[in-house]
């Protein structure tokens, strides 16, 4: 009797314990969404159903991004012309991976959302990366610093962010399941600008070593540029003057020996001249790199969803597995 009063007391007090700590662990994890919601109000609304995908967050840089004086992570604001979410004024980039559809497979693909490098399209990474999702394949969406910066190039910032954005996600397979040499990027406008120069040119030293992760390479084992802007030379910062005939392809596409195969996609009344994705493919071909473009007649940027053009999105997955990934 003495012996079953003692360990129920005990009893009794590891269970006032528990109750305790577990507590402490709900306010702290209350405490922490409190401060992400405070940081990045309207998530829920900008990702949709993706939100409930969400399974992990990426800071990229362990303090200031390379040039940055602040660490914002941002805010999601509605464009009522557009009728979309957007993300604007990030200084601290991340990266935020979204849960594939089962069976999973062991390929990433970083979803770049264009914005002219000035804001990010929340409809780039909810309607077209979904049947990405839905192949099993996982999904990470970059979150790259914007607006352009001052005395930089347009791409400078979101280069550095995406090399180091790569590094990161080769880091973590293990952790989350994806192979290393099976990490590719889906890119749309100057997100497919930042798509095709991470793959063209990742072998370029883009910023001082900031520690050991920086040792990991950042190249791409595939990419697709979805309306690629910025890549002829009438258009380095806005839509192309001369429609792109008789440019010149931008010289930070390099054609490194790490370049991957790529899948171009665009539209042949884009004012971001389609002929930007034919100078991509005709670099690529000259160099017997695996590629394939589709250029639509009678469509603009964005695609949208002409009879012509409709089932893009699907085209890109179908791709992506012909080519093993």
């Amino acid at each position: 009797m003495k012996l079953w009063k003692c360990n129920s007391y005990a009893l009794s007090k590891i269970t006032v314990f528990l109750a305790m700590l577990c507590a402490c662990v709900a306010l702290g994890v209350q405490a922490e969404a409190k401060i992400r919601g405070a940081e990045i109000a309207n998530e829920d609304k900008a990702y949709g159903a993706l939100l409930e995908r969400i399974v992990g967050r990426i800071r990229l840089w362990p303090e200031l991004a390379p040039h940055e004086t602040d660490a914002s992570p941002g805010k999601y604001v509605f464009d009522e012309k557009r009728k979309v979410w957007r993300r604007t004024e990030v200084s601290q980039p991340e990266l935020i991976i979204l849960r594939p559809d089962k069976p999973v497979r062991d390929t990433l693909v970083i979803v770049m959302p264009g914005g002219g490098y000035q804001s990010q399209h929340l409809g780039h990474v909810c309607r077209e990366s979904l049947p990405i999702l839905q192949s099993g394949r996982w999904v990470a969406v970059l979150h790259y610093r914007i607006p352009r910066r001052k005395g930089r190039n347009i791409y400078d910032a979101p280069r550095e962010d995406a090399a180091r954005a790569i590094r990161h996600l080769r880091a973590n397979a293990a952790k989350f399941g994806w192979s290393p040499e099976k990490i590719g990027a889906v890119g749309f406008s100057a997100g497919a600008h930042l798509a095709a120069v991470s793959a063209t040119s990742s072998q370029d030293a883009l910023y001082g070593r900031v520690d050991a992760l920086d040792d990991i390479s950042p190249h791409l084992n595939f990419s697709v540029p979805v309306y690629p802007a910025y890549v002829a030379a009438d258009g380095p910062d806005g839509p192309n003057k001369n429609r792109g005939d008789g440019a010149a392809i931008q010289p930070e596409f390099k054609f490194d020996a790490k370049t991957p195969p790529m899948f171009l996609v665009h539209g042949d009344k884009d004012y971001y001249s389609p002929m930007g994705s034919v100078l991509l493919y005709t670099e690529l071909h000259k160099r017997k790199i695996p590629a394939q473009l589709f250029v639509y007649a009678n469509v603009s940027h964005g695609l949208g969803d002409t009879v012509n053009a409709r089932g893009w999105q699907k085209r890109i997955v179908d791709w992506i597995q012909s080519i093993g990934f």
